[in-house]
């Protein structure tokens, strides 16, 4: 046999035997929430770039109507502009979840986080957002210096399996409405948008079918979950139940997205309102490292697209809640903020997954 022709049945040979390549993702699949001092755009736009050179690539962002539109009539987008021109001019893309219906459009005034009265006018509202910042937004017409990021993915509300998060309980049918209203909304202003769908915390999988019983299966383009638990392994089992749900009802091929994955770095930092899965700062990063590869490994077959940290700084300290400790950086009392264990984290797993 030719030495050439045996060197290559070695070489093919070796390459059969070689182990599968690690798993990947797309780098979109790494977000972050942005929120605390964040709301500020300033803030905002000084932090961008630590996000972006983190390898985060998807901000998730509060956009509450009661502040862009607190009486009928014209809104005022001067903040949002802000935080837009910021994350575009850092390369970002932003994920709103549009929630907080205004005193003259609330089911409950006492509930800042109250779910809209009437879905025709959180209807109209998504398209002013839309007409604003969509693919033909004005905003893009009055800033030629910025480049073009449109917002094209959308997230209703917030948790509304909460009562905190949505006033109008039970909440199954009413979100239904709200939701099957913003869709046709955002498609007839925005052919290409994404639709996403509140993430859902807690019993999230019972959560998810109780929505789909009232019928929101044609609602929505993408699903969201929030699968806190203490261990990674559980948080993933969460997000595995709700798959099942979705593909029970006819969504095999609607993707999910985890809208908020966190691990509250404040063990020992408070004695109540614990949440039950608070670690210490390492911790926080092992856990982060550990729940990203399992969710790597098994993105395909969840159809998992995205994660979103929660949340990307906090004071960690004087708060009586925990997630007030659970950022990737930490702002000193001195104003300053550094980085935790956990970004480190995140950047090894950037650089490990990333394709």
């Amino acid at each position: 046999m030719p030495l050439i022709v045996s060197l290559l049945l070695v070489v093919l040979a070796l390459a059969s035997a070689a182990p599968a390549s690690a798993a990947s993702v797309p780098p979109t699949f790494f977000g972050s929430k942005a929120d605390g001092i964040l709301a500020d755009p300033a803030a905002f736009a000084r932090e961008a770039p630590v996000m972006v050179q983190a390898g985060v690539r998807s901000v998730r962002l509060s956009v509450y109507w009661s502040l862009i539109q607190p009486e009928p009539g014209p809104p005022s987008f001067a903040t949002l502009d802000a935080h837009v021109a910021a994350a575009a001019q850092s390369g970002l893309e932003l994920l709103p979840v549009v929630q907080g219906a205004p005193d003259w459009a609330a089911d409950d005034r006492s509930n800042p986080f109250s779910s809209p009265r009437d879905p025709r006018d959180f209807a109209t509202f998504m398209r002013v957002l839309i007409a604003r910042y969509g693919p033909q937004g004005s905003l893009w017409a009055e800033r030629p210096d910025l480049p073009r990021r449109p917002l094209r993915a959308w997230q209703i509300y917030n948790e509304p399996n909460l009562e905190r998060y949505w006033s109008a309980q039970p909440y199954p049918r009413p979100y239904r409405r709200v939701l099957c209203a913003a869709y046709r909304a955002i498609h007839q202003a925005d052919r290409g948008a994404k639709v996403v769908m509140a993430g859902l915390a807690n019993d999230s999988w019972r959560a998810m079918r109780r929505l789909h019983d009232a019928g929101v299966r044609g609602c929505y383009d993408v699903a969201a979950v929030h699968p806190f638990s203490a261990r990674p392994s559980n948080s993933l089992k969460i997000t595995r139940l709700n798959r099942q749900v979705i593909d029970r009802f006819g969504g095999r091929r609607k993707p999910i997205w985890l809208t908020e994955l966190t691990w509250p770095s404040a063990q020992g930092q408070l004695r109540d309102n614990l949440v039950g899965w608070e670690t210490t700062p390492s911790g926080q990063a092992e856990r982060l490292r550990l729940a990203y590869g399992l969710y790597v490994r098994n993105a395909s077959r969840l159809r998992l697209q995205r994660i979103y940290w929660h949340t990307w700084v906090t004071r960690d300290g004087n708060s009586e809640t925990p997630f007030e400790w659970s950022g990737l950086r930490r702002i000193n009392p001195d104003g300053t903020i550094v980085d935790k264990p956990a970004l480190g984290a995140l950047r090894d797993v950037v650089r490990r997954y990333a394709r």
